[in-house]
């Protein structure tokens, strides 16, 4: 199923980009640092601060007017994140009576399809500046997860396997917003720097987990993205 998801994904962006030379039609490619966090609607999993991941990508943008172009592409986001939550655990190899604390680090890798709509003005000669918004569609693909808790003031570390059908989905859904400004450097090529913020809509909980603890769990991150346009 994911390779099917992936070979669509791909032909999808190798068909928007069969016109690009047509100045209808840019592409690029971009880069940059994100910070990654985790938020629940609940008391019982609780984030424990922003993280530094990563993300890479292609950019293909479609312009109906000289200001206004549907933006997508396909990303490449190494995420990190660590959040809080209370489960019992095995201990000098007996399970604990008790709930115990558990900081779970999690580093994962996603591919988003982003589906935007960009907005831009000239600002000064050959420099435009632009806002877009939409949503993403993003496939989970990896994920490596770490927990540490203690027990009678001993610290215990657990590399842990997650099994995704039974605490998290393989598909996620976000909100994308960003600003950023584009430099012409010729008719050809141009250079550009965004601000991006993404927000979690998908519960990454499976709903069984989801009713068990009555919480949701979200991804988000913001980053700042250079690239190159053609």
């Amino acid at each position: 199923m994911r390779n099917k998801l992936l070979i669509v994904s791909f032909l999808a962006i190798v068909a928007m980009t069969g016109h690009a030379q047509t100045r209808e039609m840019r592409y690029g490619i971009k880069m940059g640092p994100t910070f990654g966090w985790a938020s629940s609607g609940s008391t019982v999993v609780h984030n424990k601060g922003a993280h530094l991941g990563g993300n890479v990508g292609l950019v293909v943008d479609r312009y109906f007017t000289n200001s206004i172009a549907f933006s997508s592409g396909l990303n490449f986001d190494f995420m990190r994140m660590k959040y809080e939550f209370e489960d019992a655990r095995m201990v000098d190899g007996f399970l604990t009576e008790v709930q115990l604390p558990v900081e779970r680090r999690v580093k994962s890798q996603n591919l988003e399809v982003p589906l935007k709509v960009k907005i831009g003005v000239e600002v000064l000669p050959s420099i435009r500046a632009y806002v877009e918004a939409g949503a993403s569609l993003g496939f989970n693909l990896t994920d490596n997860v770490k927990d540490r808790y203690e027990f009678y003031n001993y610290s215990y570390f657990d590399e842990v396997y997650v099994d995704r059908s039974e605490q998290y989905r393989m598909l996620q859904a976000s909100l994308l917003f960003g600003l950023g400004t584009e430099m012409e450097v010729n008719r050809n090529f141009s250079l550009f720097a965004q601000f991006t913020v993404s927000h979690g809509l998908a519960n990454a909980f499976i709903k069984e987990l989801e009713r068990k603890t009555g919480s949701i769990l979200s991804t988000n991150f913001v980053g700042v993205e250079v690239g190159i346009l053609y």
